[in-house]
């Protein structure tokens, strides 16, 4: 099932258990709509979602993910979609410093401003299109690394390439300032 092929197939290693609480820089999956996740990991495996570099390494940043998606085929990636879908979503990582709550409220600003709300809900929490991600509680820097990609015409695959018109208009202030506040509501309470 879901649960161990996500436990044996190497998945908890970077996503953390039940995809909760994930290491370094890598998105919380437990909770996420299962479309979503089904149709990137289809993406991931088949190359279609490119990602950009990490700065320490030199390899892009689905490179981990793509070179084990030999060991799973379709029926195990949906088994696995299903099972995260079905996860509670982790508490939002503290940030250090701790955002003031003027910063808090701009990255809530620049979220409504450029119409966010329509696709991936009021805060974040419940995205509108099963196959749009849930943002709120995602880890901070992977939120920037995200947006960035997108607006930067890098990540084009499924649905991520018609967010270009919107996040294109977003500078690296504007997409710092969003991430801090999604980064920071908690989706763990359902």
């Amino acid at each position: 099932d879901g649960e161990k092929l996500y436990k044996t197939k190497t998945c908890v290693a970077c996503h953390g258990a039940k995809g909760a609480r994930p290491i370094q820089t890598y998105p919380a999956v437990a909770g996420q709509n299962e479309k979503y996740i089904l149709t990137q990991l289809q993406d991931i495996k088949s190359g279609k979602r490119i990602a950009s570099k990490d700065p320490v390494t030199g390899h892009p940043y689905t490179e981990g993910m793509a070179a084990v998606m030999h060991l799973l085929n379709d029926d195990d990636l949906k088994k696995i979609a299903k099972y995260l879908a079905a996860q509670t979503p982790g508490k939002p990582k503290p940030i250090d410093p701790t955002p003031s709550a003027e910063d808090l409220a701009a990255g809530a600003a620049s979220y409504k401003k450029l119409g966010c709300i329509a696709c991936h809900g009021a805060d974040g929490k419940k995205a509108g299109v099963a196959t749009y991600p849930n943002l709120a509680g995602l880890q901070r820097d992977y939120l920037i690394r995200q947006m960035t990609d997108m607006r930067d015409g890098l990540r084009v695959n499924g649905q991520s390439k018609l967010m270009l018109n919107i996040i294109k208009k977003a500078d690296d202030a504007a997409i710092a300032a969003m991430a801090t506040y999604l980064s920071q509501i908690d989706r763990s309470a359902k």
